[in-house]
């Protein structure tokens, strides 16, 4: 059985056990109606006479379930509802379906379910009166009693049945009463030291709450003071600046003004004197309850007339300056159009000053630690009855890896089946084992660590892999587990597909990606789309010198978009080959040689009419093109058939001509990725996925569903099938702004019209077909006509089968047909048509 039908076979046992539980809730609801409102006059199998209204909920069938219930089990009716939903759940609940069956433990089970459930009948019905006519403990408990009676006494009788009650319930719900006994000796013991030691503990929290109260008062001492400082600071740089405006406006008073500053100075000197005076002698000795409040803010300061005559005749003066060139105050469409004039002094690339920097607290885990995680591992496997040897032990910002010796003959499925188990053990999130490692002979269990790092751009940008890269493509995508940057090179993949759920670090991963081409290539070597359906990712870039069109935010023009880059593909293919080059490198080698041999190359593919130039254009260095779509399955959705085609197409022939794709979803699902597309794009990063089914759907494999999330990645490059786990870099929003700003100096982006502008009954034809006019009659309607007349009868599919065409042309040759009244419009159940046209006269 395939592996697609095995899925499929899966899923329909679980919608069977989901509809098993969906039942036996409502027969438990309704056997719970029918106990609690049974009534001893309604006709049932006990009670055979005829009333006028039946007045158990559950109706005729409702008394005589009770009735029978309550006859057999007596006061244990009650809990059948309870045993039904409990047994549904544990037998039916499978979230993910499997046939291994663990036998010895379901018989334990049942077994200890009959003896709970026959010695509690038994015993409610030797110790509980009985309940209404019926005995308490029903037929089967009344039975046992009394054939108990007849060999032991009442004494041993109960004894006998408690001995099986606890025996069923250990049995049956897995209790160790040896474990509660421990457990209660150990609270037992904890809490009698704690009440030996009870005063100690009162002593010391009295002495900390002292030193607390000690501490709080001197820091509050400390701000008042500071406060205080920078008040006088303040009013004293500002006398000083009036001081000096005046002494520009009038030298005459010089010596007055020297004077006054230096009274002032020693004013100032005299006033901190007595405030430090003042705050020794009286907020040291008190206690923090009885500090009086000074509030700082309302201290006012005496400030010379002068100096706001002279505040207030400056004013106007700067506001009248700033109103020929200061239009902030108007709405953006009524500020008047300012040429752009790029700055000419700044460097080619952004400066990686723009990027935060990371503030790290080396916390370095010690070799002791490691050894002693080590040996935990080791323990929790052998627990598992799996053998294994740590022989490695690789720290890293968010996980740590153990690389594991397994014993011989230990398979590596059997480690693989108990992640889960593995993660409750050693009280981790998630652990993911990873079954090969290229190269060794041993297996990873890859746990993360509790105290997670974050990984920032500005480190992986800054290493020297990424500046020694010569490829205008290159990209980080953050740190590998030991936390060595990652970086890859968009033209070696050609596409990428990323997948991950809401929350993942799936956008940022895209935005981490677009800073990085940013940081490497100019507007002469890059030229992007972006396609954004949430109109909130990717419009932060709008207006940066690399874009080829606005931000695309509308589905329709995304499908003009990917149309465009199609034609663009056919016309750099036709140019290559022209040229005689094989790739988008080539040809610009070719053009930048020719032209510093002084021989430029000229347009093989332009003619006369193209443009208003009388000869052919020089050839010009192309950029690459990236296309980049933040939510590829919302443009499948809309667009649908179509944009699926034009993805493909690109995806099978762009890389010669320098397009490149990067596809984001947030749903791997198969209609969303396709097959085709998958078979085009073989580079994929996967984030944290909801299942396993999803895992395999971008990766080929699972483990992206034990993913840690917030920027947690399975990263599998081109031409390998064990993908390599790497924790994304992290950009803020606000970098991103610095980075579009710094661009935005440059130079403005010079937008094509022509990508969003496409025909409206373009938008409906597949790349290859051509439009046809709607007055155009098909080269067959003639043949047509002298077919149906011929045999009176019409239909797509006997058109089709006569002249072999498709049912596209066959379907457009019957509606022209009757447009020219040769048959009639559809009528009848069958949508018949009638040939209205006579037949043709035979010589």
């Amino acid at each position: 059985m395939s592996n697609s039908k095995l899925l499929n076979h899966l899923s329909g046992v679980q919608k069977l056990l989901e509809v098993g539980i969906i039942i036996s809730a409502f027969v438990a609801i309704f056997i719970t109606l029918s106990l609690f409102t049974f009534s001893p006059v309604d006709p049932s199998w006990s009670q055979q006479q005829w009333v006028a209204e039946i007045q158990n909920s559950g109706g005729r069938v409702g008394a005589w379930i009770a009735d029978i219930l309550f006859y057999g089990f007596g006061f244990l009716a009650y809990l059948i509802p309870v045993i039904i939903v409990s047994f549904a759940w544990a037998i039916l609940w499978k979230p993910s379906f499997t046939f291994d069956v663990d036998f010895l433990n379901l018989s334990l089970r049942i077994v200890g379910f009959i003896f709970t459930f026959f010695s509690l009948s038994a015993l409610i019905a030797l110790n509980v009166s009985d309940y209404l006519y019926y005995p308490s403990g029903g037929l089967v408990g009344d039975i046992l009693a009394q054939s108990m009676l007849g060999f032991f006494s009442l004494v041993a009788v109960n004894l006998i049945l408690l001995t099986f009650l606890i025996s069923g319930t250990t049995l049956l719900f897995g209790f160790s009463w040896i474990r509660l006994i421990d457990g209660l000796g150990e609270y037992t013991l904890n809490f009698i030291s704690w009440l030996i030691n009870l005063p100690n503990l009162l002593g010391e929290m009295k002495e900390k709450r002292a030193e607390g109260e000690d501490q709080r008062l001197l820091e509050k001492q400390q701000v008042l003071q500071d406060k205080l400082e920078k008040k006088q600071q303040k009013q004293a740089e500002k006398e000083n600046k009036r001081l000096a405006k005046l002494a520009e406006a009038e030298p005459e008073i010089e010596n007055d003004e020297t004077e006054k500053a230096i009274d002032f100075s020693q004013s100032y000197e005299q006033d901190n004197q007595a405030d430090d005076a003042f705050l020794s002698t009286n907020f040291i000795d008190q206690p923090e309850e009885q500090l009086p409040e000074l509030n700082i803010d309302n201290i006012e300061w005496q400030a010379e007339p002068e100096a706001e005559k002279v505040e207030k005749e400056e004013e106007p003066v700067v506001a009248k300056k700033q109103a020929k060139t200061d239009f902030s105050h108007l709405p953006e469409h009524a500020r008047p159009a300012e040429r752009f004039v790029p700055e000419t002094d700044i460097a080619p690339l952004p400066s990686i000053d723009l990027l935060d920097r990371p503030d790290k607290k080396e916390n370095p885990v010690s070799q002791q630690e490691l050894d002693n995680a080590a040996r935990l591992v080791e323990s929790k496997l052998l627990e598992f009855k799996i053998k294994a040897d740590v022989v490695n032990v690789l720290p890293g910002p968010v996980i740590t890896r153990f690389e594991l010796d397994l014993a011989p003959g230990m398979k590596v499925s059997t480690v693989s089946s108990l992640e889960k188990d593995l993660a409750r053990a050693l009280s981790a999130m998630s652990v993911r084992v990873v079954d090969q490692i290229p190269g060794k002979s041993v297996i990873a269990l890859e746990l993360p660590n509790r105290h997670r790092e974050i990984v920032y751009i500005s480190e992986v940008l800054d290493c020297t892999k990424f500046h020694e890269n010569k490829s205008a493509l290159t990209m980080v995508l953050g740190a590998d587990i030991s936390g060595s940057p990652v970086v890859v090179d968009l033209a070696k993949m050609p596409h990428l597909l990323v997948a991950g759920t809401t929350g993942s670090g799936k956008s940022v991963g895209v935005n981490c990606m677009l800073v990085s081409l940013l940081y490497k290539s100019s507007p002469e070597d890059l030229r992007m789309i972006l396609i954004d359906p949430k109109m909130l990712e990717l419009n932060v870039y709008e207006g940066i010198p690399h874009l080829l069109t606005e931000v695309v935010t509308d589905m329709k023009d995304a499908a003009n978009a990917l149309r465009w880059c199609v034609g663009e593909m056919e016309r750099r293919y036709k140019l290559l080959a022209e040229i005689g080059v094989r790739n988008l490198a080539g040809y610009n080698a070719v053009v930048k040689k020719a032209k510093a041999a002084g021989e430029p190359i000229y347009d093989p593919l332009w003619k006369p009419g193209d443009s208003m130039a009388e000869s052919a254009p020089e050839l010009e260095k192309l950029p690459t093109i990236v296309v980049v779509v933040d939510e590829f399955a919302d443009m499948m959705m809309i667009v649908g058939k179509k944009c699926e085609e034009l993805i493909t197409r690109i995806a099978q022939k762009a890389r010669a001509a320098g397009i490149h794709l990067i596809l984001a979803t947030q749903r791997p699902s198969v209609d969303v990725i396709t097959g085709l597309i998958k078979a085009n794009i073989p580079t994929r990063i996967a984030f944290q996925v909801s299942s396993k089914i999803d895992s395999r759907t971008i990766l080929g494999q699972q483990g992206a569903e034990t993913l840690l999330g917030h920027g947690d990645m399975l990263y599998m490059p081109p031409g390998s099938g064990m993908p390599t786990r790497v924790h994304g870099a992290f950009v803020d929003d606000h970098e991103v702004h610095k980075v579009v700003a710094d661009w935005k100096k440059r130079g403005q982006p010079n937008y094509i019209q022509e990508i969003l502008a496409g025909d409206a009954d373009l938008d409906m034809l597949l790349p290859g077909e051509q439009p046809e006019g709607e007055d155009e009659i098909d080269a067959l309607f003639d043949e047509v006509v002298a077919f149906i007349t011929e045999t009176r009868k019409v239909s797509i599919s006997s058109i089709q089968r006569k002249f072999r065409i498709g049912y596209n042309r066959s379907a457009r040759l019957v509606d022209q047909l009757q447009a020219q009244g040769v048959i009639s419009a559809p009528s009848g159940a069958n949508s018949n048509r009638d040939v209205l046209a006579p037949p043709p006269v035979k010589d």
